[in-house]
């Protein structure tokens, strides 16, 4: 592993060495109608000197698109595959379905990281955890980017940046309703001066769900934020902010074998319908300190607390000769958990040549449940991070990126990863990279620490209790590893207002961890996953922008028991915003996904969502009203083939003053 990426590194320098004297760029050009990347190398640089192929999506492509949340919007990232975890929970992951929990993929607003800590600290209630009104930019990086953020960053990197505070004086409220039980209301206030400003915003969701699932949804939220500038060198930044989610799971019970009846035929009720919920509470601080006009400093701190309750009780009935026997099982999964962090970075550019970003973390996380980790006492594990990226311009129009992190994690040990990226300038419009990165992701205590038995008790028959194991969890656990190689063009075509983005790729994943048949999470060879994506972004007309982004996958599977492909063949978005007469405008985006597994195997799904939207003032005030469909085409599996999501229509109409 380590030695192909030497080999790969090798290779780069001597390319360096002899193509160094090439067309130079003037460093003005580099930043010409790009926009400015914050989040891939912790150095902020225009699109075209990213270690990596980036996607934004603009606070009005964020309206346009009708999304309800951050995951809906992924779609239009080439290579993100979407569901809905029993339609409440909202998914996306790059490439390929690993998990139903997103837990490969890390998800950071305004620089504090959205994972839980919880089960196997997905971000599957972290993408819920933000409020679209309020998010200026989203900035995703597609591939890994363990090197910048640790061992979560494992297939890609979310970034929500929202708008800062002084853009959001005044008042908005925000109102939908429709179809399935769709209803939204937001309320922001905000204030303030140059020297301080406050934005909080509130929100409550309902929805319910897919068909064929009990799955309906009640999100609350309410956060703010406060942005201070004590003096012309210092710049703080406040977060607080709570969010409830009650969500619908469960199914009726169904005609089974009653395994622990003998395997007779009878009713099992695996899974009960029952609402479970997730709390989250949070704290978040960040000190920027400008040491001059080329240096640095930050300073950041998080505090997060969960509390997610899932209690029910499970059962199976069957005839056992003359009797009636019903074997039950409390299944509850409830539980705490916590997590702090504190993180310090220096950033400086010494040179037109060289610039750096360094710093270090120190991060605690602990969960307690009686019924996941077999004790009362809370499990807990620590990490220190050490990250450090160098940008090095060996010629004006060749821009190199190393860097990497080392991590200690006190229960799996010493993590390393690391990256090389070389971009170069063919012309100011055009630009060519490649490199090579090895990221990680560290196991989660779930897959370290858990004991959790089911106590089977009987009635109707005079039989002792049955201990069952669900997981036991041996801690031998180890890291994921994660082998990419990439080469990537971005290009502008200036004459028909043509952009372009192509990344070219393959990943090998090693260590994959599984449940095995034991009920321990063990490693084991993961998928080679190869291809290209790409996406256009066209703007033919003033008023017209088409957004074509498509992926091509071809996986090959490791040892993992189930041949199933769980990546996708090819996947596909086309999106269409209009801006028409009279203050009207329409967007029309259509996304396809070819079969492959998540829960199931599913069909080639295929969602076309419509919106058309007014807007004005009256009486000074600013007003849009959208009607939004969902799934005009119909409707399509999600999940598994059972569960559907169907067309829904809503109205939204919105207010600023």
């Amino acid at each position: 592993m380590r030695r192909c990426f030497a080999v790969l590194s090798a290779s780069t320098f001597c390319l360096l060495v002899n193509t160094a004297g090439a067309q130079e760029v003037s460093e003005n050009s580099y930043f010409e109608d790009l926009p400015v990347v914050l989040s891939v190398t912790r150095l902020a640089q225009p699109l075209d000197e990213t270690p990596g192929a980036v996607t934004i999506i603009d606070a009005d492509t964020i309206r346009r698109s009708g999304a309800r949340d951050v995951a809906e919007l992924l779609r239009l990232v080439p290579g993100f595959l979407f569901t809905r975890r029993y339609g409440a929970n909202p998914v996306a992951t790059y490439h390929s379905a690993l998990d139903t929990y997103g837990a490969r993929v890390q998800v950071f607003v305004d620089g504090h990281s959205m994972y839980t800590p919880y089960f196997l600290g997905g971000t599957q209630w972290g993408m819920l955890g933000v409020v679209l009104e309020d998010i200026q930019r989203i900035e995703v990086l597609r591939g890994s980017n363990s090197a910048a953020y640790g061992s979560n960053a494992f297939l890609g990197v979310v970034n929500i940046i929202t708008r800062h505070t002084a853009d959001t004086h005044g008042g908005m409220v925000s109102v939908s309703a429709g179809e399935k039980g769709i209803k939204q209301n937001v309320v922001r206030v905000g204030g303030g001066n140059d020297v301080a400003s406050v934005r909080i915003t509130a929100s409550r969701r309902n929805d319910d769900g897919l068909d064929n699932v009990y799955d309906d949804m009640r999100l609350s939220q309410l956060h703010l934020r406060t942005d201070l500038r004590p003096s012309p060198s210092d710049e703080l930044r406040f977060h607080l902010g709570s969010v409830t989610h009650a969500f619908g799971e469960g199914a009726p019970p169904s005609s089974c074998n009653a395994s622990f009846i003998g395997k007779q035929p009878g009713t099992c009720d695996g899974s009960p319908i029952r609402t479970n919920e997730w709390r989250r509470a949070y704290a978040f601080g960040h000190w920027t300190h400008t040491l001059g006009a080329d240096e640095s400093f930050t300073l950041s701190a998080h505090h997060e607390t969960e509390r997610y309750t899932d209690y029910s009780i499970a059962s199976q009935r069957a005839k056992l000769g003359a009797f009636n026997v019903v074997a039950t099982a409390v299944l509850d999964v409830s539980g705490t958990s916590s997590r702090q962090s504190i993180e310090a970075q220096h950033t400086k550019r010494f040179n037109e040549y060289w610039r750096v970003a360094w710093g270090g973390e120190l991060r605690r996380e602990e969960n307690q449940s009686v019924a996941v980790y077999g004790n009362p006492d809370s499990v807990s594990a620590h990490q220190a991070r050490l990250f450090a990226n160098v940008e090095w311009r060996p010629g004006r129009n060749w821009l190199v990126n190393a860097g990497g992190m080392v991590e200690q994690h006190n229960i799996i040990g010493h993590l390393f990863a690391p990256r090389l990226m070389v971009n170069y300038h063919l012309t100011p419009d055009h630009t060519v990279r490649a490199g090579a990165s090895i990221a990680q992701r560290a196991p989660g205590l779930l897959e370290l620490r858990a004991k959790h038995d089911l106590t089977v008790k009987y009635s109707g028959i005079v039989l002792n209790p049955v201990v069952a194991a669900y997981l036991k969890s041996t801690g031998k656990a180890q890291e994921e590893i994660m082998i990419t190689n990439e080469v990537g063009y971005l290009g502008k075509i200036r004459e028909i207002g043509l952009n372009i983005d192509f990344r070219g790729f393959v990943e090998r994943m090693n260590d994959r961890l599984t449940k095995s048949a034991a009920l321990d999470f063990v490693n084991s060879p993961g998928p080679r996953i190869r291809g290209f994506e790409y996406q256009f972004d066209w703007r033919p007309l003033a008023d017209t922008r088409l957004v074509l982004s498509e992926a091509h996958l071809r996986e090959d599977k490791g040892s993992y028991s189930d041949e199933t492909l769980e990546t996708p063949r090819r996947t596909a978005s086309v999106a269409w915003f209009q801006k028409l007469p009279l203050n009207f405008d329409f967007s029309l985006i259509s996304y396809t996904a070819t079969p492959y597994k998540w829960t199931g195997l599913l069909p080639t799904s295929r969602q076309l969502d419509g919106r058309v939207a007014w807007n004005g003032r009256f009486e000074g005030q600013r007003i849009e009203f959208a009607l939004t469909t969902q799934g005009l085409n119909g409707g399509h599996a999600e999940l598994a083939p059972e569960y559907r999501f169907t067309r829904r229509t809503f109205a939204t109409l919105r207010i600023d003053f």
